[in-house]
């Protein structure tokens, strides 16, 4: 039975190292935030999220209960994309561009802060729709 959990330990690490590392190279390599944004969020939260698994099937084997590691879970799936769409919504809020090309209709979008925007952009938008009617 040692064996065994050995062995799934080492291929949740392993799996877990393979995203981290695909999600480093990623953060190096993409040209622009939006890009490396992506990157980790994905990877980093599947990597630890593989590392928290070894943890839980070792603590298993050895007759304790992973309750902490399940928070820990629990707490990185909720966080990482929440920060990430913080990150993306300062970005736009900056007005910083796409390496990949202009998205307008992005860069024009009011964030939910911006009362002001919201009230011009549904203006523009329903004088857009009825000239097309």
């Amino acid at each position: 039975m040692q064996l065994v959990m050995e062995i799934l330990v080492s291929i949740f690490l392993l799996v877990g190292a393979f995203f981290i590392l695909i999600g480093s190279i990623g953060m190096v390599r993409l040209p622009d935030l939006f890009m490396r944004l992506h990157a980790p969020t994905k990877s980093g939260t599947l990597g630890l999220g593989s590392f928290l698994l070894a943890s839980m099937i070792y603590s298993a084997f050895q007759g304790r209960f992973g309750f902490a590691e399940i928070l820990i879970t629990l707490f990185t799936f909720i966080t990482a994309p929440v920060s990430a769409n913080l990150m993306a919504q300062a970005a736009l809020h900056l007005r910083l561009r796409s390496m990949s090309g202009d998205v307008p209709e992005t860069i024009d979008r009011p964030l939910p802060w911006q009362r002001t925007r919201r009230r011009a952009f549904h203006a523009k938008s329903k004088s857009t729709k009825d000239d097309l009617h």
